[in-house]
């Protein structure tokens, strides 16, 4: 229509040899072509999963047992590795419980030594805290959660106070509980914390992005 126009209204174009145009139409059919191809390239590369940072206190027994756990975590939680990021991973023999998360560096420290079944279930605990504090979308997980352990909706999800041993309630530390039991198979080291196999069943939908 914007062609029609100018070749109607200004001589200088009727005077043109047919190449001209021809040669306009070819530039503006190749850089359709590159900005088609850019915006498919780009659609069609998968974003990189998130990585297990390993500091130089691991083991490389260890190393080798995180990275294959490391493997079946993302494998579970597939669908939702977009929203939260690389974790760093630390040992130390001075610690007060067999691991810890520190969200504000995304690292979790591990107890060392510690047997296979152990260290596991001590990092896909920690691992879940991970995906609990750095990916927003966790929060649409926890009413179906709750509703699963047959707790009232307006359970507090992590108290910032609590009586002495009561952690085991809490939901936080059930979610990483039944998290060990659905990327493991099961809870190899029991501590008291009450799961169900219907929490189990709420994480597993959630993390397959239902």
């Amino acid at each position: 229509m914007w062609v029609n126009r100018i070749l109607t209204t200004s001589p200088q174009y009727e005077t043109q040899k047919p190449g001209f145009l021809c040669h306009w139409f070819r530039i503006g059919y190749l850089v359709v072509t590159m900005c088609i191809s850019v915006a498919l390239s780009s659609c069609s590369q998968p974003e990189e999963p998130p990585e297990l940072v390993i500091d130089e206190s691991v083991a490389s027994d260890f190393q080798a047992l995180a990275m294959e756990t490391w493997d079946e975590f993302l494998m579970v939680f597939q669908a939702r590795t977009s929203c939260f990021g690389d974790v760093r991973l630390r040992a130390t023999r001075a610690l007060g419980s067999r691991a810890a998360y520190d969200p504000d560096s995304a690292t979790v420290t591990v107890r060392v030594p510690g047997t296979p079944a152990m260290l596991q279930s001590a990092l896909v605990h920690e691992w879940a805290h991970h995906v609990e504090f750095q990916c927003d979308e966790h929060k649409t997980l926890r009413p179906a959660f709750l509703d699963a352990l047959d707790l009232p909706p307006d359970t507090q999800w992590r108290p910032e106070v609590l009586p002495v041993n009561t952690s085991t309630d809490m939901p936080s530390e059930q979610y990483a509980e039944a998290t060990i039991a659905l990327v493991l198979g099961r809870r190899q080291i029991p501590n008291g914390v009450r799961i169900t196999e219907d929490a189990i069943r709420a994480i597993e939908e959630w993390a397959a992005g239902d």
